[in-house]
Parts: structure tokens; sequence; C-alpha cells
């Protein structure tokens, strides 16, 4: 069956839905007790990035408004974070979808990776107001380049199945 990316069947809606509600349970109880603190990657983003490519603007806008709202309920502090990171990188994607072939996963690495630098900076810029003893420690700007690196490596792997789950039979 030939698709659109205007038409989102219900079927698939509903097993991504069940897709994203996973990778945040993957997210919140077991990514985010690592020890390692460049580990703790989020994983919706490069979900965010495959439901941008799949999906229509409108529907990847109110999908990464909706998980991000979600997200930053579970996380604490830092609101908007989400949010904010999901709906620039929806809005990313949409903007130079015409440029790049996104079914490649090195443009899927390169795309998320920046994307991951960016919710780096973001975090690096709020940990500057709301912890300034623990950025002036080098191993910080490291550990923010590290969570970027190990979310751009990931990316492939996690849009993989929003790509395959709209491509099998629904």
């Amino acid at each position: 069956m030939a698709y659109t990316k205007s038409v989102i069947p219900w079927r698939y809606l509903s097993k991504v839905t069940l897709y994203t509600l996973f990778l945040l349970l993957l997210q919140s109880f077991w990514v985010s007790h690592f020890s390692r603190p460049e580990l703790h990657i989020d994983l919706l983003l490069p979900l965010m990035f495959g439901a941008a490519v799949e999906w229509p603007p409108f529907l990847s806008i109110i999908w990464a408004s909706l998980w991000g709202f979600v997200a930053d309920t579970l996380s604490g502090k830092f609101w908007g974070f989400h949010v904010g990171s999901y709906v620039v990188a929806i809005c990313l994607v949409n903007i130079t979808a015409e440029r790049f072939e996104f079914h490649n996963p090195l443009y899927q690495m390169l795309f998320v990776g920046a994307c991951a630098l960016g919710q780096s900076v973001a975090l690096g810029l709020f940990l500057l107001v709301e912890a300034p003893e623990q950025m002036a420690m080098p191993a910080t700007y490291m550990t923010l380049l590290l969570r970027s690196v190990a979310t751009m490596i990931l990316a492939p792997i996690i849009t993989y199945p929003v790509w395959n789950i709209r491509g099998s039979n629904l």
C-alpha cells in the first residue's frame, strides 16, 4: 500500500504511540540511571526526527509537544527543555527536508547529532545558571559533548522502527 506524508493510518499511529511509550519508559527507568552521565541520552529526540520525516508538519509538532510535555513533567526542573528541543528538531527537519535524504543513516546521525548538540548547549546554559560551580569543571563540557555523540550514534537504530512500522502491513 502506497502512502503519502499527509495520511497517517490509525493502526500505524497506535504502534508508534506504543513504541514512543516504550522508549520513554526505557529512558525513565533504565537510561537515566546509568552511572555515566554522558549515557543519559534523550531517546525521544531521534524518534521525533523520524516522525518529522514521515508525518505532516502540524501532526509532528503536536506529537513533539505532547511527548515533550510528558518528558518535561517526568524530568523535573528544566521546564520546556524537551518540548522546545523536540519542536525545534521537527521544524528543522521540515525546513531542510528537500535538501537531504533523511533515510540515509549518515544524514540521520549528523542531523540528530546536531539537534542533540543543541540540547546539550541548552542544558549547559541551564546548568550555568542553576549550578555554576559544576559548569566550571571541564569534564562537564566533555560529558555534554559525549551525550550528543551517543545520541547521534543511536539515531538510525531508534528511527528505524518508525519507518519499518509504516512500511509493514498496517
